[in-house]
This record gives C-alpha cells, structure tokens and sequence, in this order.
C-alpha cells in the first residue's frame, strides 16, 4: 500500500542540502522529510497512547531505530515549480527579518538560499512487507498535521517554509478534500485534533512537545499575500516582545513605531544580573524559546540565557506559525501553542555575560505569556478558534 501527500511551500524555505562543499545549496531531502513526519507522529500519538514508552514503541516500528529498519519508503516525486533563489532583501520587511534571525542579517539580507513560496511536491510513501497494522491509522494522521500545522527548514517553527496539504491519495484514492475556506479549514483541524481524542485528555502537560488539551490553536489572520501575512505577524510579535532602540530619547521600534516595553522587567532584571548578578529569576520571554540573548548597547554587554543542563543547549519554541494556502492569492495564518514540560526535570536556567559572570535559577516559565500575544487585538478581531 502507499500514500501520496502533495504540499505546496507557501512561505521562503530554508532547508540545506547533504552536498558539504563551499556553496550551501537548498533541495529538499527525503531524510530531512521523514524527519519532519517523526516529529508530527510523536505529537498526535501521545494523545492517542497517553504513555511516552508506547509512543516510542510504536515510532521505532514505524519509523525505525537504530536496531531496525522503517516499516516504509519515503521518496519525492511530482516536484513541479520548485526554484531555489540564491538571495533576497527584506529590508523593508522587519516583521520577516525579526522572524527570520539567523537566516537573514540585521539589515534583512538572507545569508542562505531558499526555495521561493509557490513550488509543490509530492512525498510518496510505500510500506514495506510486515508494516505493522497501526501505520494505515497514524500515517495519514501525520501527513495531515504536517500539512495544516508545519513547515519544514530553518525558522520553521516561525512560519518559513510553511507546506500546505493539498491532496492525499491512499492507493489511488484521494481520501482527503483539500479545505479553501477558513470555515474548511478550521473543520479539516478539528477534526484531525478529534481523532486523535484531545477531548478525553488529562490536564497535564505533556512530556514533550505534542497536541494536549493545554494546546491553544487559532487561525489568527487573513490576507492575500503569504509573504506579507508572515512579515504582519512578526511585525506583531517584535512589537509584543521588544524593548525597542534609543532614539531621541526614547525607545522605538522600525518605523519610529514607540516601543511598548511590556517586558520592562525583563530588561531590567537582566540589567541587574550585568551589574552584581544578583537574581533569582530569569525573564519571562524565555518561554518563547531558549537560547534568549541580550546585547545592551551603553554597556557593550551581551547577555547570553540557555539551559544549565550540559545535554541541552537549547529549548525550541512551543508556538508554531503556519501559513496555510486555501486557494490562489488567500492564505491563513494559525497560531499553534503546544505546551509541555519547558525543560527536563532538574535542568535550570543559566545567564552568562562573559567567561566567569554567571548565574543559575530555577526553571519557571508560564504560558500565558504566549497566549496573551495570541490575544493580541490585531488577532483576536478577526480571529477563528479551532481548540479548545
């Protein structure tokens, strides 16, 4: 038996190539994919099978493990309109610079290839002789979450190389109806979110990234343009978060917008560890991700936050932005919140400025700060919820 899920890229894609020379070029990879499909399979199946041994169990059937092979063959056919562009400039575009950090530079020039939004593919995947049962329900589970709530590459967590599901074929038959409304696409969600059983879930959060019934997700925003849809809900977000840069006397954002300074107390908390490094906290955006750096310009300080944790270095974001194609020239924007345990139990928080200016604090981070962004009244006008 075999699937073929067809994804279009809607928004830049940052996905390098397995070729190590000088010159990074960016093609998409069916490693890199299964990889992707891994990730989604761990977060719908935790639901399903409550118990983190189980999922592992059943991932290392399907997926493989170092002990055995993966119970099917991933390849890449049908790539129809895919373009690599060596660079791009979003000067203008802060919202997508502010998204793009690491990608771009602080002038918004890309520092890689990408490949443009617009392109399809297909993934096909063929089961092989012995293939447990189980994999006929949890694959098409998988493509589907990818397909309304990922993206692939580097920032894809916020919302670069955003895959759009557009058709799903079981052995011939196409058994998934591509949504091109909100309305559908809200149903198409939730009813993705219902057979995985997120209504009978405990209250607690899960041990790792996966849907729950902590998960807040909403299609927060429209618009006919992808690229300016993506830079708005950036633009939005650096406005939430950013203490802004002097100006005149005060603090502003690009544009000469006044910064909000809603994490004042973060800056200053991180200012005082500069000065005698005495804090017992760390600030409260470092629920968007770790690491969480400052640079303060009066001082030439940079201010370094990470996990304390010797095997961590690093804690992905938990809110996932997908821009989602429903047909030419209209596009959604969802906001997904899947909360879990922020860090490994015992692993604290370090802030560092320098070789020997250190301190460690416990790790407490609290959510609402994620979903009072989501709130924002650029969302919540207009704003669908799809859970709870």
């Amino acid at each position: 038996m075999y699937w073929d899920a067809t994804y279009r890229i809607t928004t830049p894609l940052f996905m390098g190539g397995a070729d190590t020379s000088a010159e990074i070029k960016t093609e998409l990879r069916p490693p890199s994919l299964k990889g992707l499909l891994r990730f989604w399979f761990r977060a719908i199946a935790l639901p399903i099978l409550k118990k983190c041994e189980e999922v592992k169990q059943l991932e290392d059937e399907i997926f493989g493990s170092t002990k055995k092979q993966s119970a099917f063959l991933l390849t890449i056919e049908n790539q129809e309109g895919i373009t690599e562009k060596k660079s791009a400039n979003w000067r203008n575009n802060p919202g997508m610079q502010y998204l793009g950090h690491g990608v771009t530079d602080f002038k918004g020039k890309t520092l890689r290839p990408f490949l443009e939004p617009g392109g399809s593919f297909t993934i096909r995947l063929r089961t092989k002789k012995g293939a447990p049962e189980k994999i006929t329900f949890y694959m098409p589970l998988t493509l589907q979450a990818l397909g309304l709530f990922g993206a692939a590459g580097a920032r894809s967590r916020k919302g670069f190389g955003s895959l759009s599901l557009e058709s799903l074929i079981y052995n011939g038959k196409n058994v998934w109806r591509s949504p091109t409304t909100i309305e559908e696409l809200r149903n198409s969600q939730k009813t993705l979110l219902n057979k995985i059983g997120l209504s009978t879930n405990s209250n607690s959060l899960p041990e790792y990234t996966a849907f729950s019934r902590q998960s807040r997700i909403w299609i927060a925003k429209t618009g006919t343009d992808a690229i300016e849809l993506l830079n708005g809900i950036g633009f939005e977000m650096l406005r939430y978060r950013s203490y802004g840069r002097e100006v005149g006397g005060k603090h502003v954002l690009p544009g000469d917008i006044d910064a909000e300074q809603i994490f004042a107390d973060d800056h200053d908390l991180v200012l005082r560890f500069c000065r005698d490094k005495n804090v017992t906290t760390h600030p409260r955006r470092v629920v968007f991700g770790l690491p969480h750096n400052y640079y303060f310009k009066s001082s030439r300080k940079n201010v370094d936050i990470s996990p304390a944790g010797k095997d961590y270095n690093r804690r992905a974001s938990p809110l996932f932005i997908h821009i989602h194609r429903l047909k030419a020239n209209s596009y959604a924007a969802i906001l997904a919140l899947l909360p879990a345990s922020f860090l490994p139990p015992g692993v604290k928080i370090k802030l560092s400025s320098g070789r020997h200016h250190s301190a460690t604090v416990d790790c407490d981070v609290d959510y609402s700060v994620i979903t009072d962004f989501m709130e924002r009244p650029i969302f919540s006008q207009s704003k669908v919820v799809v859970w709870p």
